[in-house]
């Protein structure tokens, strides 16, 4: 519980810092897309109505805090649900429980010691979380389970240019899985690389962000009771999301996320959305 406040601290604090902050460099803008169908009574086909909705924001915030150290702190939220019309044995239609579609809390500060070397020393703190945990038949956690890692290590600025930014860092990594519905914390570190890309394109009023991570674990707290060795397996996440702004408030935004993890799934797992809606700039 203790953590779960913590986080709670950390995301209001964060907020509040895009509101009050001064020579910070602040990039934030908030996304919601819906997607709705609705069929008469008559309709002669199968198909039942159902309402998507996805609420999603993205910020970031950095600042060259002395001549030799340099803060940029992310945050990306996403939620969704999927809203479905069912029909019972009597042919009466009715709406079930939303589901989940889409659910993610990403927040991470990253200290770069700009020493003005060919690469430079970091240190970063990551929760990568959800805002709800549901099971059937189990009680519903907020913010469950959260995921937090710690790394240090070596970074390269490749490119930092107007429209397009680049850079590759390579460290080590500790990774505490905290999980209330379990009563032990696994532990596992190993090695991590993450590379960030960012490109706007001007002339079709557009931008591309795109975040490669790949983590292999050298140890794991708890190897010895584990019924195998997928812990071991190189873990990777590719997250992409490609944004137009097509007039004012209106703009489209495609997200493509490739994400493996052995200990979850045998092979790799993707994702892919579009969606049409309404998104603000607020920095």
């Amino acid at each position: 519980m203790n953590n779960f406040k913590l986080v709670l601290l950390a995301l209001a604090l964060f907020s509040l810092s895009l509101l009050s902050a001064e020579g910070w460099e602040l990039d934030s803008d908030i996304m919601v897309n819906l997607t709705q169908s609705a069929y008469s009574d008559n309709w002669t086909g199968s198909e039942l109505s159902n309402i998507t909705w996805v609420a999603a924001s993205n910020s970031t915030a950095q600042k060259q805090l002395k001549e030799w150290l340099k803060n940029k702190t992310t945050l990306n939220l996403a939620f969704g649900q999927t809203h479905l019309q069912k029909q019972n044995a009597q042919g009466e239609n009715y709406w079930e429980a939303p589901d989940k579609s889409t659910d993610k809390i990403a927040l991470e500060s990253l200290l770069q010691f700009t020493l003005k070397t060919f690469v430079d020393p970091y240190v970063a703190g990551r929760l990568d979380s959800q805002f709800l945990d549901e099971q059937p038949g189990l009680e519903t956690f907020l913010v469950n389970p959260m995921l937090f890692t710690e790394s240090a290590g070596i970074m390269k600025t490749i490119l930092d240019l107007e429209k397009t930014k680049l850079d590759v860092r390579l460290g080590g990594a500790v990774r505490e899985n905290v999980d209330r519905r379990l009563d032990d914390v696994p532990i596992d570190g190993g090695v991590e690389g993450v590379a960030n890309f960012k490109h706007v394109f001007t002339a079709l009023n557009a931008s591309y962000n795109s975040k490669l991570t790949a983590y292999q674990a050298l140890f794991n707290s708890q190897s010895d009771v584990l019924p195998n060795e997928d812990w071991k397996a190189l873990d990777y996440k590719w997250e992409n999301l490609l944004s137009f702004k097509l007039w004012k408030l209106l703009g489209v935004n495609l997200t493509f996320d490739l994400i493996f993890d052995k200990e979850k799934a045998p092979e790799a797992q993707w994702k892919e959305s579009l969606g049409l809606g309404l998104s603000y700039t607020l920095f």
